[in-house]
Order: structure tokens, then sequence, then C-alpha cells
């Protein structure tokens, strides 16, 4: 009979208990709590205690002990089907730091053949819970935002602020609220500043003299300590430091990406040739023009004549004259010492090319005598075989 009123129950959760035998229980986040279910005044020897939890986010029912009374109480450790939770010898429920999700109702019953004692105690149990941030006045000076607040959502009797044994010092202003109280402390005008700038103790107390305490590090200069969280890795920073490394990535490539192109460009410019050129006139009337010839081009000379046309069967009456193009140009080395045919208009041209080494090896003079660095470097090699040979 005991069993089938136990299974109805957890079924149907708590029938409905009188407000005045509902106990509310404070507890701050992370402490021990202790629900205490004494022994009904008359006991027979067959009955059954049992404790059951309601959780304040929802309405079903857990049997979280069940023992009989006659017997000594089972290993604490081994009786709740929650680790946290434990049945004491004296029937009492022990709980080992409180978190939000323990928030709730939980009661004891007692029952037996000749009585049920369904409603023995009642607790309605909150969990006090602190929260702080940071934040600057009107006037740039840090402030602390200190906030308290119960769980599950209830009316609070009374909340009071103590820094010490005293009030809050400086400039507070305090905001109360259903299920939570804010505290709003800012630097005070003209407070000395505490010896040793040891930190600052804040305590919210609640109903039952429960509470939460808020530590404030004292600061470096001369207003009231502050405690302001440190500083995460938002999205923000993240992206802002993502976009800092790119552009100086992208400045280092491009740098790189320069310089390669100057130094290859300035091998080119000490690869070309610097050249006389007329642009293709006759020898003897040929204004010698210094030029820089294009990669792969170098010194050398063009000299075009005419050929004769063997469709003409009937000799002309005037002499034959050739017309010998002789001119200096940059002329590309796969060109150099080789005979190549044009037909401007109805003149066939055969062009030979010559090619020098040097620089400016071209020009008028220098086609009809050894160019000046050739004669150059004959009088170096000279100028070291001769001390040998005299020695020797």
């Amino acid at each position: 009979m005991a069993d089938l009123f136990l299974l109805l129950l957890c079924l149907h959760g708590l029938p409905q208990a009188a407000a005045d035998n509902i106990q509310a229980i404070y507890v701050a986040l992370g402490e021990t709590m202790e629900l205490p279910c004494p022994s009904p005044p008359t006991l027979h020897g067959d009955e059954f205690l049992s404790w059951f939890r309601s959780p304040a986010t929802g309405s079903s029912t857990a049997l979280v002990a069940h023992v009989q009374v006659a017997r000594p109480a089972p290993d604490p450790g081994k009786t709740g089907r929650e680790s946290r939770l434990k049945l004491l010898g004296n029937n009492s429920l022990w709980l080992e730091g409180s978190k939000e999700g323990d928030a709730g109702r939980y009661w004891c019953a007692v029952l037996g053949h000749r009585h049920k004692y369904q409603n023995w105690r009642v607790y309605d149990v909150s969990v006090l819970r602190g929260s702080q941030f940071s934040a600057r006045a009107a006037d740039g000076s840090p402030c602390s935002i200190l906030l308290c607040s119960v769980v599950p959502t209830r009316r609070l009797d009374s909340v009071t602020w103590l820094e010490g044994k005293g009030p809050v010092r400086g400039r507070v202003q305090s905001f109360w609220g259903d299920g939570a109280a804010l505290l709003l402390v800012c630097p005070g005008e003209g407070l000395p500043e505490p010896r040793g700038r040891r930190p600052r103790n804040i305590r919210c107390l609640m109903p039952q003299n429960k509470g939460v305490s808020f530590s404030l590090a004292a600061s470096m200069d001369a207003s009231p300590a502050l405690c302001a969280p440190s500083t995460e890795w938002g999205a923000p920073w993240i992206l802002m430091l993502l976009l800092t490394v790119g552009q100086g990535f992208t400045i280092v490539v491009l740098s790189v990406m320069l310089w390669r192109r100057r130094v290859q460009g300035t091998k080119h410019r000490r690869n070309r040739k610097r050249c006389y050129d007329c642009g293709g006139g006759p020898s003897g009337s040929c204004k010698e023009t210094v030029t820089t010839c294009g990669q792969g081009k170098g010194c050398g000379f063009l000299e075009g004549k005419p050929q004769p046309d063997l469709r003409q069967t009937k000799p002309s009456g005037n002499p034959s004259v050739t017309l010998i193009h002789h001119h200096a140009a940059c002329v590309a080395a796969h060109h150099c010492s080789r005979v190549e045919t044009e037909v401007v208009g109805d003149v066939t041209y055969m062009t030979h090319s010559d090619c020098c080494v040097c620089d400016l090896c071209n020009s008028a003079v220098a086609s009809t005598a050894a160019p000046a660095c050739i004669v150059a470097a004959g009088v170096t090699a000279l100028a070291w075989l001769l001390p040998g040979l005299w020695r020797g």
C-alpha cells in the first residue's frame, strides 16, 4: 500500500500544501545546504521515509531517497540518485555545491499502514548568484555594476548592501526589482585612499542573512578600487587582427615583387648596348645618333646592295649605277654575318649584317678599322705580356 502511494506521488507530484507549511530556503551558488526531516511523533516500525524533488524549471517529480525509518540510514554516499545529494543519518537531505538547476521544491514524506505524513516537511529552495560588470560614469570615472539575482525569480522582501560592516563608500545607486537587485558603485569625491590599496569587499545580503560577496580590486590611482573583467578576444578584435596581418603580408609581397623587378630591370639595362644608329641613310650623309639597343641586340652595320632585274632583256641606254647603302644600326644577335634579301618597291636588295662587340663600336670611322675596344684590349694584353718577356 505504501509503495502504491509512493508511485502515485511520483506520477502526480506534491499535493497542494498550505502556504504556511512551505519554508523558503536561500542558498548561494556553490554553497552546501541541509534540509532537515525530523521523525514524526508516533512511529510503529513499518514507516518508510522518502525525499522528493520537483525542479523549478519543470513540473516533473523525482524520487531522491527511500529508506525505512526504523533501520539506520545507509551509506550517505550511495543513497542519492545524484552524487551531490546525500541522505544523512538524521534523515536530513544534504546538497553539496549548489547549482542553478538545484532550485525547486523539496519535501519529505513518512508513509506507513497507520499514519501517512505525506507532506511532513516542504521546502522551496532558491539559488542566489552574483554578476559583476565594469562601466564608465558621465565624467569618465570607472564604475562597477554589482548584480544579485535569485533562481527562480521571486519577490525579494529585503536586500542590503554592505562594505565590511558599514554602508558602501563612494557614489552609490541601488535598484531593486523582482528577483534581482543591482548596485552601481563609482568613486566618490574627496575620499581618502585606503592604506595598502586593499581590495574592497562588498556583500549583498538577502533574506535569512544569505548573500553574495564581491571583490573590487584596488586601483593604482587616487580613486576607489574597481574590478573590471579581463578583456576577451571577441569577434571584432579577431577581425581587426586578421586585417592587420593581411595588410602586412600584402605589403611584404609587393615589396619583394618590386625589388625583383628592379633587379631584373637593372640587369637588362646592363646587358643592353649603346650603339650608333643613322636610321638607314647612306653612310656619307648619315647623322650618327647614339641610342640604346633593345634586348638581344648589339652594335653593327647594315650594307644594302640592289640586285639587277634578270627579267629585263633589253639593255638600257644609261650605264648601270649601283648604290650601296652602308650605315650603322642595332643588329639582332641572330642576324650577325648573315645575308638576307629584301624587296623595296621594284628593287631587290641584298642586305649583309656585320656585328661588333663593344659599346659604340659601329661608328663610321670604325667601319674600316679595328674597333676601339679591340685595340684597347690588345694594348692591355701587351702591357701584361711585355714585362714578362723582358724579364725572360
